[in-house]
């Protein structure tokens, strides 16, 4: 499920697998997740009161309630409805009622104290910083992903013109050594050239004597 946040329309929710999500319209990954959930996630919801405050339902009958305005790292509330899985989850506009419906078609609607309904005066300013705080840590991040992959990218390229220019070299010292090889064969054959045309002339003067 997807829902925007009733307060701050750019942040919404999403539940899926085993944790639920939150996420800014300014970014393309999450910039809150909640810690793996016991038991698979199949729906949630804002709370339209309390600005920090969402719902999730799980398969084995249970519905956690988290208060982002107190803590982040664990849920609020854990109420267990019944054996059967949790499909569906609303809330009152006046957010007291929660109505939650299961694979076989019950609907059970349960009673939410004050302090889940009720919002405090600075809940607001507060979860509007919390959410910008997050979104700013979640584009640092990003923004760190990015240049150590541009590093990467410029390190695997300097490792490849490197590796060309050391077989560049290779290639020249080798056809050097050719050259140098063929101009020592050439010398040596010169001189053998030169030895047997000597030897010849002294032949001849040889037979004229």
């Amino acid at each position: 499920s997807i829902q925007k946040n009733p307060t701050f329309g750019k942040f919404f929710l999403t539940v899926g697998d085993w944790t639920a999500r939150i996420w800014t319209e300014d970014l393309k990954t999450p910039i809150m997740t909640t810690k793996y959930h016991p038991s698979y996630l199949t729906a949630g919801c804002w709370s339209p009161t309390r600005p920090g405050v969402f719902y999730v339902t799980r398969m084995d009958g249970v519905v956690d309630v988290w208060d982002y305005f107190y803590r982040q790292n664990d849920v609020a509330l854990t109420h267990k409805i019944g054996d059967t899985p949790l499909s569906s989850i609303s809330v009152h506009s006046g957010g007291s009622l929660i109505a939650i419906g299961d694979e076989q078609g019950s609907v059970s609607l349960l009673g939410v104290n004050e302090s889940l309904s009720r919002s405090s005066p600075h809940e607001k300013a507060a979860m509007q910083g919390i959410f910008d705080r997050e979104t700013q840590r979640e584009k640092n991040l990003m923004a760190l992903a990015k240049e150590a992959k541009r590093r990467e990218v410029a390190a695997q390229k300097r490792k490849e013109e490197e590796a060309k220019e050391a077989e560049a070299k290779a290639n020249q010292e080798e056809y050097m050594n050719e050259v140098e090889k063929k101009f020592i064969e050439a010398v040596e054959a010169s001189n053998e050239s030169e030895g047997a045309d000597a030897d010849e002339s002294k032949g001849k003067e040889g037979d004229g004597k």
